[in-house]
């Protein structure tokens, strides 16, 4: 019996473009649902966290802290085009109107926390309250500073603004303890949320104190910047410096970690694909890398080095 070559032409082959194309509309197909069911899952948490906040009257003065922080984001926003006065190396106006936003931010969170918070309505009143005026008082002196046309921090240059200064390094830490009281729910595991959740509300509000005391070491430091003066040049908007090590970089990471990690234990609660056990793990993970990277920036700035050389 003679023996037969059975041969396939290229034809036969599928392409490898073909092969590649197949590939990603599979994965762009999963990213699909995985975005979809993401959003369908964020749109009923916002849904039953507007309930929960509807019935939670605890939380309403905060909510106001909120609309004078947003109203006066707006002011700013139409006063920057005709500021023409500049402090330390930007026009005056774009240090309150990043506070405000920054503040907004911290006030939203806290509105959630105390909503999803198992404990008495005095407790809630009392945070709520309590972060409220620190930071109205904040804003009010860092405004009324650019205002004059002189900065808010690290001021001794008159007797006034000696007083200014001092008001701050006091509802800065004072602040710093009503934190601490959402971390000790936070560690009884008192939020009625997930594990996960739980987890990233606890981390964020560790590394909030973190950057907290970050803070305080430009306080002891008499200025947010190493090896370099105060005015130098820096990156656009945050002002961090491109010449020297700036403290500012860890404390902004440090700060907005109480919004990052409970998000982040949000998303992996979610993750179907990753057993339950795991996702506690992973946010331990997450939150671990972190702190690394505050750790980095941190250091690289106390030793001079900028976080980008310009």
């Amino acid at each position: 019996m003679s023996k037969q070559t059975f041969v396939i032409t290229p034809k036969n082959y599928p392409r490898p473009l073909e092969v590649v194309g197949d590939f990603a509309a599979v994965l762009a197909s999963g990213a699909r649902e995985v975005g979809s069911e993401l959003l369908l899952k964020l749109k009923e948490d916002v849904r039953s966290w507007y309930e929960l906040h509807r019935r939670n009257g605890a939380t309403n003065v905060v909510v106001w802290a909120i609309y004078l922080q947003l109203a006066l984001m707006l002011v700013l926003l139409v006063l920057l085009p005709f500021d023409t006065v500049q402090v330390g190396g930007r026009y005056r106006l774009i240090k309150p109107l990043n506070f405000t936003m920054s503040m907004a931010m911290y006030l939203a969170t806290v509105v959630i926390l105390l909503d999803y918070l198992r404990a008495s309505m005095w407790w809630k009143q009392v945070i709520g309250w309590g972060v409220s005026i620190c930071l109205l008082i904040a804003i009010t002196c860092i405004t009324m500073q650019a205002a004059r046309g002189t900065t808010s921090h690290f001021n001794n240059s008159t007797p006034f603004d000696s007083v200014v200064s001092s008001v701050m390094d006091v509802v800065d830490p004072l602040n710093g303890v009503f934190v601490v009281v959402l971390l000790i729910f936070a560690l009884q595991g008192k939020y009625d949320v997930s594990r996960s959740s739980q987890l990233g509300i606890a981390f964020g509000l560790l590394i909030f104190l973190a950057g907290s005391a970050v803070g305080g070491v430009m306080v002891a430091h008499g200025q947010s910047v190493v090896g370099v003066a105060p005015e130098g040049p820096g990156l656009p908007v945050v002002n961090w410096s491109t010449t020297g090590g700036d403290i500012r970089v860890a404390h902004f990471l440090g700060i907005h970690a109480l919004q990052i990690l409970p998000i982040a234990g949000w998303l992996i609660d979610r993750l179907k694909a990753l057993p339950r056990r795991a996702k506690p793990t992973a946010l331990v993970a997450v939150s671990a890398g972190y702190v690394l990277l505050m750790g980095f920036v941190f250091m690289q700035a106390m030793n001079g080095v900028p976080l980008v050389r310009m």
